[in-house]
């Protein structure tokens, strides 16, 4: 299953991955960077912003099919969880991956440890 989390919390699980742009200098995981933020995204502070050009930029030009399959997701032995910095992924690009497998494919990907909540803001 493909779940979201942060890499205080799992960066040592055998499924994370890290969708960061720079993971922690000690994350020795895996990285998927097509799903990271520009750097020049990074540097934006105003969330709508944020949120509208990170989907533009990022997810729009993805076809989410070919993330799962290159997350192999349905070929893993483990939960496969994206991970990134912000521990509250409300305001936080996982978030947005997970919004998107939502609208694109109808795949709800909870957040570790909040599996029994339907839907989490974004």
């Amino acid at each position: 299953m493909l779940k979201t989390s942060y890499f205080a919390k799992s960066a040592k699980e055998p499924g994370a991955v890290s969708i960061a742009r720079f993971p922690p200098k000690w994350y020795t995981g895996a990285r998927y960077l097509p799903l990271a933020p520009p750097p020049e995204l990074l540097k934006i502070h105003d969330w709508d912003e944020y949120r509208r050009r990170y989907r533009e930029e990022v997810l729009s030009v993805l076809d989410p099919d070919a993330v799962l399959r290159d997350l192999c997701v349905d070929g893993a032995g483990h939960d496969i969880l994206l991970c990134c910095f912000e521990k509250e992924r409300a305001h936080c690009h996982r978030g947005l991956v997970a919004a998107w497998f939502f609208e694109t494919r109808g795949i709800t990907v909870p957040e570790l440890g909040q599996e029994s909540v339907r839907h989490l803001p974004f």
